[in-house]
């Protein structure tokens, strides 16, 4: 396997520092709460929360679908939304990547009965590919065509999270 990099860790941050300073202007007087979906958004959602200055609360709930398969998707699994403190508070999802929308629209659907006040979506990477759903996330960081990444967060088979850049993962 071979490593290609996409993406810098000065490109993110600095891409980061932006999207903040929209956050933080479109959250300003609200009870923002966010929810971080883990595992591979855990690197962007550490930085972002560094860039936004407001006060916030932060939930988190873990979805699995590739696990040990690697880059072949299975079925989605949602942990921790009995955990969740959003009722009547305006929820931001941040995750690390949105191709199909599978997993963005089964949170969506998720998270609506707990009746947030607002709910919207925030991305590091969204793909350049057909999607499977209407939604679309609110905030995205950057968008990119169709590669399997790994690094800041992302993970083939729970390796090479600790990357500080984003890259492309080829055979």
């Amino acid at each position: 396997m071979e490593l290609k990099p996409l993406l810098t860790a000065e490109q993110i941050h600095r891409r980061i520092r932006e999207v903040g300073k929209e956050l933080t202007h479109a959250y300003q007087n609200k009870d923002l709460c966010i929810v971080l979906v883990l595992k591979g958004a855990i690197c962007f959602v550490a930085d972002l929360i560094r860039a936004l200055d407001l006060p916030f609360h932060l939930e988190v709930i873990q979805c699995k679908s590739y696990g040990h398969r690697g880059t072949e998707r299975g079925d989605l699994e949602i942990i921790g939304l009995d955990r969740l403190h959003i009722h009547n508070r305006d929820v931001l999802l941040v995750d690390d990547v949105f191709d199909s929308g599978a997993t963005m629209h089964a949170l969506y659907q998720a998270i609506a009965p707990q009746r947030p006040r607002s709910l919207k979506s925030c991305v590091l990477l969204k793909k350049k590919i057909e999607h499977t759903t209407d939604i679309r996330p609110d905030y995205v960081l950057f968008e990119i065509d169709n590669l399997f990444v790994v690094g800041y967060g992302l993970d083939y088979k729970e390796h090479h999270r600790g990357l500080p850049g984003v890259f492309v993962l080829t055979p």
